[in-house]
């Protein structure tokens, strides 16, 4: 048999088999693959400049995908002061994905009985405590008491809705915001991302649910 043709046909192979993966480094890899033995059959068997040089490209372009993924999911060293927070609550996060949203995120420090977001209020961010408690309450009636580690103001963002009940800081109190219009520019640009996000804001909503309703 033809060794053209058995080249021609399992890169063929290959990439069919890619699209029965999931995971996108194997997709990318078996791509890459499969253009490459379909770039030797041009190139050498069919003598095809054109199909060979483009062939040549998508190797190329899955190899810098290939190169990519595998810096984004290579482990990377997270400070001990928040270990505890990517271990808990961006435990669906890769190291990588966790430090990238980290740094578009703004640190603050508010006094005790400190007024952060009022019932009735459109956020414009959410925000994450990192030290201190906030009593949240409506119509002067506590609810109940976040620490570090829980959200705020996630619940308007994802609802699109006015906050439904005043955050107060019970002493000093600080925590990481990420401003709506990073969190829309993160959603054009990395959906994976996004949905990841929106898993562990709905999470988190989900467990304050609870804690009001018990």
């Amino acid at each position: 048999m033809d060794i053209g043709f058995i080249l021609l046909n399992i890169g063929f192979v290959l990439n069919f088999i890619a699209l029965a993966f999931r995971d996108i480094l194997w997709i990318r890899v078996l791509l890459t693959l499969g253009y490459l033995l379909r770039f030797f059959y041009q190139f050498y068997f069919s003598l095809s400049i054109q199909a060979s040089t483009w062939m040549l490209i998508f190797v190329t372009v899955n190899l810098i995908q290939i190169i990519q993924i595998l810096n984004e999911r290579r482990k990377r060293y997270i400070e001990p002061k928040i270990v505890d927070l990517y271990k808990t609550v961006f435990k669906d996060f890769s190291t990588y994905e966790f430090l990238s949203f980290w740094k578009h995120g703004t640190v603050e420090v508010v006094d005790p009985n400190t007024r952060i977001i009022n019932a009735g209020d459109y956020s414009n961010s959410i925000r994450l405590i990192l030290d201190g408690q906030v009593l949240i309450s409506k119509d002067n009636k506590n609810l109940t008491v976040l620490s570090r580690g829980h959200f705020i103001g996630e619940i308007s963002y994802i609802t699109q809705d006015p906050a439904i009940a005043d955050v107060t800081s019970d002493k000093q109190v600080s925590y990481i915001k990420w401003s709506n219009k990073k969190l829309e520019d993160l959603k054009l640009t990395n959906n994976i991302f996004w949905i990841k996000l929106q898993n562990i804001l709905l999470r988190d909503m989900i467990e304050k649910i609870k804690r009001s309703n018990a």
